[in-house]
């Protein structure tokens, strides 16, 4: 894992406001970028310890994967910190979608806000974030891992 320079945080964070529509102050933490593209942020007393003496395959919480031309697809973490100001690539469903959308099913959002398809969008159902989908023509297409998915 590589810990992020002051400048390369602040690209990931204009990176977010591109895609998002809102700026999120991830200065604050330790912003880590490990295998695969992800972004893991933890916090910056970690800096403290002797990471030698423990056997460490990751640190702090995964926030999401940097794909192609700048995209950000946001764990559920990432979408619930960046969701709640967020003004663009926003879904919102209602209750019958969002347990679909829970369980692991494609679905088509009810209202979409300043949306630009084949993008990651972070989908809402009310005050709730649910999480990061990309969006097509169709609708969501849902990526939920298996693991976080809630049983039918």
């Amino acid at each position: 894992m590589k810990v992020l320079e002051k400048e390369e945080v602040e690209n990931l964070e204009r990176m977010i406001e591109k895609n998002y529509g809102t700026r999120v102050g991830l200065n604050q933490f330790l912003v880590l970028f490990g295998s695969e593209e992800k972004i893991w942020l933890a916090s910056k007393e970690i800096m403290n310890l002797d990471m030698r003496k423990f056997p460490v395959n990751s640190i702090g919480m995964n926030f999401g994967k940097i794909k192609r031309n700048d995209k950000v697809n946001l764990t559920i973490e990432g979408s619930q910190m960046v969701g709640k100001l967020a003004t663009k690539n926003t879904v919102a469903l209602d209750e019958q979608e969002a347990q679909k959308f829970m369980q692991g099913s494609d679905v088509k959002p009810q209202q979409e806000i300043n949306c630009e398809y084949h993008n990651f969008v972070i989908v809402k159902s009310g005050e709730d974030v649910l999480g990061s989908s990309p969006l097509t023509e169709e609708g969501l297409q849902n990526l939920l891992p298996k693991s976080r998915r809630v049983p039918i």
